[in-house]
C-alpha cells in the first residue's frame, strides 16, 4: 500500500497555473516500446479471434480457448508495462493451471473448496437465470399476467436454443421459480441476484415490454446456448 501510495504521488502534480500535471502518464508512455505494443496488440487480436471459439462442449471444455485469450492479454501487459514484469504473473499461472488440467494435474489454484453441505450449482447457470427472471418481471410490470409472462419467457428461450442439460424444455413455472429466488435473495450475498437487479436497473424508464424483449435478446451473447448446462432450481 505505501509503494502504491508512493507512485500515485509521484503520477500527479500541479503547474503554477494550478492546473493538474500528469507525470506518470508520461513516463509510463516513455518506456513503451511502440512497435512491441503495436505487435501485442496484434497478436491479441489474434488470440482473441481464436478464443472467439470457445464451446465448453468440446473435450477440452473450452479451455484452450480462455488459454488463447490469456496469453494475448498477457503479451499486451508485458507491452504496457515492461517495467513491471510482475504484474501478468496472476494471469500466467491462471494459463498454466488450465493447461495443467490437460495433463490430468488439478492444480492449487483450481482446487476447489471443500463444503460439507450440497455443493451450489455453477455460477455461470446461476448467472444466466437472472435475466430471464428479470425478462418475466419486466413483461408482468407491462401488464402480462404471472404464468403468461413466464410461458413466453420459456418460449423465447426454447427458440433460442435453451434447454435443461436432459434436453427437456424450460418451463414457464421453471422462469417463475428462478424469478422468486431473485426476488428473495440478497444481491449482496448472491451474484445471480445483484445481475437480476442490474438488468431491471440497466433498463429502468424503458417501455417494460421492450425492455424484456432487449434483455432476451442479448442473453446469447453472454450466455451462449451451450454455456447454461443445468439451470433447473
Amino acid at each position: 500500500m505505501e509503494n502504491l501510495r508512493q507512485e500515485k504521488g509521484q503520477g500527479a502534480g500541479h503547474a503554477p497555473s494550478g492546473e493538474p500535471v500528469i507525470k506518470g502518464a508520461a513516463q509510463l508512455a516513455s518506456t513503451i516500446n511502440q512497435s512491441e505494443l503495436a505487435a501485442a496488440m496484434h497478436f491479441l487480436g489474434q488470440t482473441l479471434g481464436a478464443a472467439s471459439h470457445y464451446d465448453p462442449s468440446r473435450p477440452d471444455h473450452g479451455r484452450a480457448s480462455v488459454v488463447a485469450a490469456l496469453v494475448g492479454v498477457n503479451q499486451l501487459i508485458a507491452a504496457l508495462f515492461p517495467n513491471k514484469p510482475a504484474l501478468p504473473v496472476p494471469l500466467i499461472d491462471l494459463a498454466c493451471a488450465l493447461k495443467d488440467l490437460d495433463r490430468g494435474i488439478v492444480g492449487p489454484l483450481l482446487q476447489p473448496t471443500e463444503i460439507s453441505h450440497r455443493p451450489p450449482k455453477a455460477l455461470l447457470d446461476d448467472l444466466f437465470t437472472a435475466l430471464p427472471a428479470a425478462a418475466m418481471t419486466l413483461l408482468m410490470t407491462a401488464g402480462t399476467k404471472r404464468e403468461d409472462a413466464g410461458r413466453e419467457i420459456a418460449r423465447h428461450l426454447e427458440r433460442m436454443g435453451y434447454r435443461h442439460a436432459s434436453g427437456d424444455r424450460i418451463s414457464g413455472s421453471q422462469i417463475a421459480k428462478w424469478r422468486e429466488r431473485m426476488m428473495t435473495e440478497r444481491a449482496a450475498e448472491n451474484l445471480a441476484a445483484a445481475r437480476y437487479q442490474l438488468a431491471l436497473e440497466q433498463v429502468k424508464g424503458q417501455d417494460p415490454a421492450a425492455a424484456a424483449n432487449f434483455i432476451l435478446a442479448n442473453i446469447p451473447a453472454l450466455y451462449p446456448p451451450q454455456i447454461p448446462k443445468k439451470p433447473t432450481s
